[in-house]
Formats: C-alpha cells, structure tokens, sequence
C-alpha cells in the first residue's frame, strides 16, 4: 500500500496533469475485470479497440476517416503479427520501431474513399502529436502461459495509440537498493534475466513495442531500455522545451537524501520522479524520443544494444535547432556545445541529423561533419551510419574531393578531417622556403578557395579546441563563408592568453548553446571523478643541479661536442625523464600499485611517458618488474594462487607514432609486438583467464594490462576498462584534462579513475582549471572537487566510519563502537549485542540504510585499502561483513551481498569469516537441511533470535516452493501467521510451535490423504479446488470425485506431452495445443465451476506443470 500511496498514485497524478488519460484500478488485489483495462481478456497486452479507432483517427483524406474495418484488422494483425512468430525481443522491438517510425511502410491495397491505390498508413501522427491517444494504467495484469507463474502485473504502462510504449516498475524508498530491485522486476515481467533453465518468468510481447522502461522510489527515478542492466539505467534531470519546465528541478545531494529518510526535507521528495515525468513523457516529448532520439547499435561484434537519448542531448539538439531557426547569418547561427568528455557528443550529432532532417523549414540543410584525427574518423563515421543517411561515399578522401562532394546544393551529411584544408604548398613547406630563399623571392600566399557559398550548409566541428586557431581552422570557414559553425568540445579555450576564446571564434556569442560540465557529468553516473595520487615532489623536477648530475651519468661516455649537440636537441629535462634507473625504479612502483591496487578488480592501466622512448622503455621495464614481483609471490610461504595466475597473466605493449628509419630496435619491435597482439582493442576486453585441456590460456592477448603511450590515445580513445593513468610527462591544460578523462569511463563496479602523477602536473591542475576563466569560480571549485586528492580521501572513511557508527549508536547499541573495534572484554556481551543489532534489522527501512552507508564506507575503504590509515579500519571492516552477512543470512534478504564489495575488500572479510566457520559464498543452512538445528544451536538462550531465524528460514522456505504447489505452501503460509499472531512477543512457545511446522514441511505430501490420488497428482488437486471455488466453501463431494478422475487424466497427459528435450523452451505451437486440450478438458468437464474457469485453469494448470516438470517426469 505504501508503494501505491507514495509512489505510483503520485506518479498517476502528474500525468494526468499533462493530459493521460488515466486507469487507475488501486491497489491491493489482482485485479479481475479485463475490461477495465480496456481489454478483452488478460492475455492481450495492446489495446486493440483503441488501437483501431486511434489510427481511424490519425489516417484522415480532407478531415473524413477511410480505413474500413478489414483494413484497421489487418493493420493492427500486421503490428502484432511478431507475437506470433519465433523472434527474439530485439529483433521484435527493432521491427516494431521501423513500423512506427515509418522506416517499414504500413500500406493498405486501396483507399476506397479516393482511390489511391497501395497508400500509406501512419501509426503515430508526429506533425499533430495531440492527436495521438495517450493512456495510462496501473496494476496492468497479464496472464502468461508455459511459465512457474500464474503471470505479471507491471506497477504503470503508458499506452500511445492502444500500443504499450513505456513500462515503469515503483518500489517503496524502505525497500533496500529500490532502483536494482526495480530493474530486476522489469527484466523479470521481459524475460530477459538469465535464468539456468530457460524457464518463462515474463510475457515477451508487451515489451515488443516498448520504447524505455522506467524504475523509480519517487525520490530517484531512473529510464532505461530493454537491452540495459541496472547500472545503465540513468536520471533524467532536466526538462525542455523551457515551456514546459513548471517545476522546482533541484535534486538532492546524497546527504539530503539520507536527511529526508530520517527528518524529511523541505523540498518535495518526488523532485526526481516528476523532472523525469516533466521532461520525457510530456505527449509531445515522448513521441519526439520516438522519432529522433532512439537508435540501435552495435557496441561490438554481434551485441546490438537499444539506446534512447540523455536528457543533455535531447537539450542540446533543441537549442541548436533553435539557434539555426533564430539566427539571420551564418555567424548568428553558429555557436559552442560544451559538453564534456563522455557525455555522447558523437550521438549528439546523429540526433541533430535526424531531427533535421524531419523539420520542414530546416530538413534542406547540407551537414559537414569534421574531425581532426584518422581515428576520430573512423569512430565518427561508425557513429554517423546511424542517422541511414550516411556511406561510405559521404567522406571526403582528398583535398580534390572538396569540390566534388560538397560544393552541390544536396541537403546530405558528409565527413572531411580538417587537414584536406591545408594548401598544398603548407605540406612541403620547409623545402619550399629554401627554394624561395635560393631563389631570392618572397612568398605569395592565397586564400583559400571557396568550396561552397551557401547559407544553408552547418558545420559540425568534433574536438573545436584543438583546431579553431590557424591556417586550417580559417581555411574551412573560407570554404564554407556562410555556412553555421556549431563548435562540441569538452574543453574551451576561454582564458586571454588564448588568442582567440572558442566562443568568440564560433559567433562570438559568450553564450554558450548548451553546457553539460564534467561535475554533472559525474553526478549522474555518467563519468566518474578521478581520484589523484603524487609520486613525487616539487623540487626533484624542478632542482636543475639534479638533471645536471643525472645527464652527466647518462651521457658520461659522450664527447663535449656531442653533450652539448644532445643538450641543445634534448635539454636536460628530457635526459633526465628518460634515464633508465629513473624508469626502473616508477616501474618497480607502478607495478606494485596495480598489483595491489587495480588488478584485483579486474581493470587496466595506462602510461604515459614524456617521449616514445621513454614509452617504449617502460613497456620493458614494466613487464621485467611484474616478474620480479610474481618471482616474490611465488616464493611465499602461504601462496596467494588466484593472485600468482593474474600476474602471470599480465602483458604491457606500446603504442606510439612511427619514427623515420633510423629509430632503435627495441622501438620497432616494441611497436611490432603492439601490432601482432592487436593491443588497443585486447586493452579494451576483460581479462579472459580461461584455458584449454593443456592449461593453454585460449585468449592471452586479453592479458594486455599496460598500454604504454606518448601521444597517441589520449585523445578520443575509449576504453572504460581502463581505471588508472600512471602519468609521467609535462601536460598542460585542455591536453590535461583531455589526458585524464581516459580512465573516468564508468564500467562494473568501478566507482573513480585514478591519477597515478610521475611528474608532477598537480602543479598545472588550477592552470588546467582556469581555462574556464576567473569568472567562473564556481566551475573550478567543482572541478577541484572531480580531481580528488587522495589524501583528502582519508576524512571521508573517517566521516563514514563514524556514520555507520551513529546509524547503531542512535538506535540504542550504545556499546556498538566497541563491538567493531574489538575492545569488548565479554564474549557473551559481545554475542549479545551482535543479536541485538541483527535483530535491529528486521526493520527494512533499517536495512536499506544499513545497506547505503555500508557501501559507501566499503568504497572508501578500497580506495586506500594498503596505505596505513585504512589498515587501521580492518577490523572494523571484518566486523561490519560479518554482520551484513549474518543479517543477509536471517532475513533471507538477497539485496544484501558481499558481491558488491570491490575483491580487496571482499577478500579481507572472507579471510575473517572463515576463521568463523561462515563462508559468506555459499547460501545459508536450509530449512529441510541436517544441520539446520545444529546451526540453530550455536543461537544457545536467545530464543528471540532462535524464533526470529525458524520465522524468515520458514518463511524464505515457503516463498521459494509456493510456485511448485500452492495448495500446500499456502497453508503453510497460513499456520505461519496464525503462530506469529498467537505468540506474539512469546519467543519460547514460537520455537516450539515453528518446530512443529518445521516437521510438517519436512513430511510434506508423504501424510496427505486424498482417496485415490498419488504424490503427483495431489498438488494439481488442491490448485485446481483453489482457483474454481470461493474460500470458505464446501466442495460438494460428487464434484470432488469428478474433479479426481479429471486430475489423474491431466497428469498423464502432462506426463506424455512434456517428455521431450526443452519443451518449455523454444516448442510454443506443443505448448498451444496442449493448452488448447487442457482447457477443452475444463471447459466440456460435467462440473460448472471448471467450465466457469476454464481460461484460468488450464493457464494456471500449464504453469504449474512447468514448475513440477522434474517431479512430474519422475517414477
């Protein structure tokens, strides 16, 4: 009730506000009438009626209806028609996309009021989206068949047009972790969670038209699509056009939120849930979501994913599609998008090409896509296939290709690097001014040609920093004079020692289009904040006498001559960066940090050095350290095997630009070996540590843990398995944070990138920083609060340590800080209070907070897991895993695992279990098990607790086999209760009275009488009584003797039919028929209240056969 009363009538009622039409059946029973959902039966998930009359509606010749009542049947036959086939969700929902969209025509043979023969039918009306039917209905019951369920009540789905558009599943903020539950349930009602044996949990076909799905508690609300896990799942926290932000769009910070939980805050708590419903299902937004903002990808070789748009880049698109609206001059038009690294530029541009290309006064437009780097052109271009409009034929190859391709007035999107735009004589310059000088003449330079002079031409510039300035950036504004200019970086140049500021160079309007900075950009789990470490100080690279005596050492054998030829060509600085002992002792380092550090947890590392023999150095230097430290591993006494097999494992290439010919060996080779081991897509997969028969690992090109750089890859290069950059070269401001924002991808459980600093550019973050300006005070605060020191990480697990501690201290442990800290002397005290706090969390509000604050002081404590301070928090994190795991293990609450602990901390606390006798991966005793009284036992006098473990185990025992036969477990379910209300607060008589149910389980249907029914057939029985009469009234005993003969034929028809390799799975036409003849078996029965309920038996009937297929095909 409360999830209905605080979060789904709340949700209900706003979208009633934006015109829904809403269904609300309540809440609080399974609702029976199908008709109230619009609908004919429980099976249908459209609405068929409003389907017909909605496109009847929206398909109008001079305002008079055409489509007859055949046509709308077969139009809606041909929208449904993938729920009757052998498709697989994607490709079911990507069929039903293009027919929405208009990519697959709808055609009808003939329009019988005008003749036209063969004409298009549209589904949704875009241009009028008012026309559209928009419904809403909650408590939305769907019987499914051939699964263990009798089938799914999604909280909310939002219909347009009769067809179900969006699914949203409401959790309880009480409820531990309510977004993953949320998501789970989603993935559960589209059987899309993994499941060992391919058992049916959902109905496929409602998620066939579905667009996103929402899981929201109210005060967070998250929307994801049909192939996103939870972690995918993102806010939408901003709502445009302007016109319809009627509402208060701050949100809470983390420390409010837990404020709200305990106090209540001022603001309304559904701030998150109404931005999402403000800003994604305001009629006209959603079909706009629909219609340009949502693509399928693949994200590598066969894994296409569904993507819908963030809310920056639905924003974005708006405001530039405004600003070529409003603007009179290319100039007017043109202007800056700062969106940050990782925030989906290139996608941005897709959504603005498709968007464009639907609007009538803008759709004539010729887009010019440039980028500045091979491989921004290859990725760019990948992404650019995405709007159908772009090909291979679209990229401008040559600088004899300009004319050619661009100069039309074809409104088509094409890509060119902005080095096609550097004249041909600047590509020979250097032999060319020698010629000149020879010749005693001075060079004349021309302008560069004008490719094409139309106003309706807009560039859309990747990376516009890094080539606004210059000789290429003015000869493409040459080319195109007239054309707008729309700049995206992550990185303006806005400071006076710039010579041109971007935004003065794209309009020179200080306005910015749209901003999405990094710190939002971490805020909304988007990127992730980077977390920095300096390895060295200030006066080792500043002390010139050290790089003096350093490049004496190097260079002692040199000649006097050839000193100072390598001193003018190199300097002292780079003698001494790259000085071998110098590199040998940071890759002794380097090593030993990831080992300890990154390794455990799965993720890479990158290094990079000051030139591309440094590079190619370190590539040897680090893998010689790793095998020193797997030599150190191997020799110890109590050998940590799992941790010896990855660092055998570990690989390091380099990957730098090609040198002339005479470049030294080992950097060829090193270069080579990159090459050979495909080592920047290997960088970017998981660890495989799989092998064959003979212990060959099948994929050791995986191993590639290092990827040693100098200039290459630090730029555009994606790869969020990456965690930490071991930086050692001088890098400065927007090439800084460029740099850095490699390692900020966010990726499992990874929750910061790390900065590992060699050299020292903390020196040159707040220069970095001031890029922004003096002005902007407040985006440098926040960016110094993105790059966090991690010495300033040490008060943060304090701050969360003493908050676990208050969390148990508020509700009366008092002693709890000694508990964790070991410092109390009675064992049997300390038993006690351990008791006490489990017995704290029954609450699951309490748990819920338990589970928060436990996370983040677990993240904190693995961020400095090997440095001193933390080891002084290792007991106190033993103590807390031990409880989490014995409150898991009480209340059967899987919400609470270890499994989200990252490996350093998770290890830590299972070593300490173990000295327990608990092993926190293996489930706990079961109810039925030998030793479950044994372990009962070890509770010794706290029979509270003995009763509370008997209740959740009984309880947990019941929940799990109810599906497998709900007569029995039901009553069951039901003496439970009666004990608990009999004995409240009488421990003693609740153990013994939980014993004796205990025994009854164990017996199970071995004493149940039933005259001339068997073990098998008894549980069909007892659901088939349930289901066809009232509670409460006496079956008459002639039926009961029909219902008997019934049930012996059924269980021998089961029997036969389901004796077949997965026949659940993949066999739906046997499955049809044999509900077809379960239900005839019903209908034509001699008892009325079977015929009555026949629909309702057989699917329940089928259900249950499906959970009993074991048990039914044993002997």
């Amino acid at each position: 009730m409360a999830e209905y009363k605080n979060v789904e009538k709340p949700f209900l009622t706003k979208l009633t506000a934006l015109g829904w039409q809403v269904i609300d059946q309540g809440f609080g029973g399974i609702p029976k009438d199908p008709t109230k959902s619009l609908r004919a039966n429980f099976k249908e998930v459209t609405l068929k009626e409003i389907f017909k009359a909605s496109i009847k509606e929206i398909n109008k010749h001079q305002g008079e209806a055409w489509l007859t009542d055949k046509q709308l049947e077969d139009i809606y036959q041909e929208i449904t028609a993938h729920e009757r086939k052998h498709t697989s969700l994607l490709e079911a929902n990507r069929a039903v996309f293009e027919m929405l969209t208009g990519k697959t025509k709808i055609t009808v043979a003939e329009n019988e009021y005008t003749g036209e023969k063969n004409p298009i039918v549209k589904l949704i009306d875009f241009e009028h989206w008012d026309n559209n039917t928009f419904i809403a209905i909650n408590q939305f019951r769907i019987v499914t068949t051939g699964g263990p369920r009798e089938g799914i009540i999604p909280d909310i789905v939002l219909f347009v047009n009769g067809l179900p558009f969006v699914v949203i599943e409401c959790k309880d903020v009480d409820v531990a972790d309510p977004i993953s539950e949320s998501v789970n349930q989603l993935r559960r009602y589209s059987n899309t969670r993994d499941s060992d044996f391919g058992i049916v949990e959902g109905e496929e076909k409602l998620f066939h038209y579905n667009l996103f799905t929402i899981a929201t508690h109210g005060e967070e609300a998250r929307v994801g699509t049909i192939t996103g896990d939870a972690e995918y799942y993102l806010n939408w926290k901003d709502i445009f056009p302007e016109v319809y932000k009627s509402i208060d769009i701050s949100t809470y910070t983390e420390e409010e939120t837990l404020r709200y939980r305990e106090n209540g805050l001022l603001k309304d708590p559904k701030v998150r849930q109404e931005v999402m419903i403000h800003g994604m299902l305001n009629k006209e937004i959603l079909l706009d979501v629909l219609r340009h903002f949502t693509l399928f990808m693949e994200v590598k070789e066969g894994v296409v994913v569904k993507v819908v748009c963030r809310y920056q880049q639905f924003r974005a698109v708006g405001k530039i599609l405004n600003k070529l609206r409003s603007g009179h001059t290319g100039n007017e038009r043109s202007g800056v998008v700062w969106h940050t690294q990782g925030s989906g530029k290139s996608l941005t541009m897709v959504f603005l090409v498709r968007k464009l290309r639907s609007q009538a006064d803008l759709k004539d437009f010729k887009a010019i896509l440039t980028v500045d780097r091979a491989d921004l052109e290859k990725q760019l271009s990948k992404d650019a296939r995405l709007t159908e409009e772009f090909k291979d034929k679209n990229i401008v190859n040559s600088r004899k290709e300009l004319k050619q391709k661009l100069s039309g007035d074809s409104s088509d999107l094409n890509m060119v690097m902005i080095h096609k735009f550097v004249e041909d004589e600047l590509k020979h310059s250097a032999s060319l001014m020698k010629a000149y000088v020879e010749e005693g003449e001075v060079p004349e330079f021309k302008p560069f040609e004008v490719v094409n002079k139309s106003d309706r031409i807009v560039l859309l510039i990747d990376e516009a920093h890094r080539t606004q300035g210059g000789d290429m950036g003015d000869n493409l504004f040459a080319a195109f004079p007239n054309a707008a200019k729309i700049a995206f970086t992550g990185t303006p140049l806005l400071t006076d020692r710039h010579k041109q500021k971007t935004h003065e160079r794209f309009g020179g309007s200080k306005d910015f289009i749209d901003t999405y900075k990094i710190r939002q950009a971490v805020d909304d789990r988007a990127t992730l904040d980077i977390v920095y470490i300096g390895k060295t100080t200030t006066d080792q690279i500043k002390n010139k006498e050290a790089f003096d005596r350093d490049f004496e050492d190097v260079f002692s054998k040199r000649t006097k001559e050839e000193k100072e030829e390598i001193q003018k060509r190199y300097g002292t600085m780079q003698a001494y960066l790259e000085n071998m002992d110098r590199l040998r002792k940071i890759s002794k380092d380097l090593v030993n940090h990831y080992i300890d550090e990154i390794l455990p947890n799965g993720y890479k590392a990158m290094v990079v050095a000051s030139s591309i023999l440094a590079a190619a150095r370190y590539q040897y230097l680090i893998l010689e350290a790793v095998k020193e430290r797997l030599k150190l591993e191997e020799s110890k006494e109590v050998r940590d095997e799992q941790l010896i097999k990855q660092i055998a494992f570990i690989e390091a290439c380099t990957v730098v630009t090609m040198q002339d010919n005479n470049e030294e060996a080992f950097i060829s080779a090193a270069r080579k070996k990159a090459k050979e081991m495909n080592a920047v897509e290997n960088f970017k997969k998981d660890f495989n540590y799989k092998t064959d028969e003979t212990g060959n690992y099948l994929k050791p090109e995986t191993g590639v843990a290092f990827l040693c750089v100098c200039d290459r890859l630090l730029t555009g290069f994606d790869a969020p398995i990456a965690q930490v950059m071991y930086l050692d070269r001088n890098i400065r401001e927007h090439d800084l944070l460029q740099a850095i924002a490699r390692v900020n991808r966010t990726k499992g459980t990874k929750s910061h990138g790390i900065l590992v600093d060699y050299y020292g550019v903390s020196n040159h973050l707040k220069e970095a920083l001031n890029i922004w300006g003096a002005e902007d005070e407040k985006d440098i605060k926040e960016l110094l609060e993105y790059f966090r020191d991690i010495n300033k990480e040490i008060p943060v697990l304090e701050a969360r340590y003493n908050r676990m501690i208050q969390l148990f201290e508020d509700k009366g442990i008092k002693e709890f800080r000694a508990f964790v800290e070991q410092t109390m002397s009675d064992k049997k005290a300390e038993f006690d209070l351990a008791e006490r706090c489990i017995t704290l969390a029954e609450s699951v509000s309490f748990r819920a907070q338990f589970d928060t604050y436990l996370k983040a002081y677990f993240d904190s404590v693995d961020l400095l897991f090997n440095t001193r301070i933390a080891k002084d928090y290792y007991v106190q994190t033993k103590r807390f895993g031990y409880l989490l795991v014995r409150i898991k293990n009480r209340y059967k609450d899987e919400s609470l695992d270890l499994k989200w602990a990252k490996p350093k901390v998770r290890k830590l606390i299972d070593q300490y279990l173990e000295t327990l006798g608990i092993d926190s991966k293996i489930p706990p005793v079961s109810l039925l098990s030998d030793d479950f009284f044994s372990e009962l036992n070890k509770l010794g006098g706290h029979t509270q607790s003995k009763a509370s473990e008997m209740e959740h185990a009984i309880r947990r025992h019941i929940k799990v086999n109810m599906e497998k036969d709900p007569g029995l477990y039901q009553r069951f379910l039901e003496r439970l209760q009666q004990i608990i209300e009999r004995y409240k607060g009488n421990w003693a008589n609740q153990v013994d009275e939980f014993t004796a149910l205990h025994n009854d389980i164990a017996k199970g249907r071995k004493e149940d009488k039933e005259e001339g029914l068997n073990e098998q057939e008894l549980p069909f029985y007892d659901l088939i009584i349930m289901r066809a009469y009232e509670e409460g009234t006496t079956v008459p005993e002639e039926d009961k003797e029909l219902i008997k003969k019934l049930v012996s034929q059924l269980v021998e028809i089961l029997q036969e039919a389901i004796n077949k390799p997965d026949f659940w799975k993949g066999r739906e036409s046997e499955i049809r028929k044999l509900r077809g003849e379960i239900d005839d078996m019903f209908d034509f029965s001699e008892v009325d209240a079977l015929s009555e309920n026949h629909e309702k038996l057989s699917t329940e009937v089928l259900s249950l056969a499906s959970k009993r297929h074991q048990e039914l095909l044993s002997k």
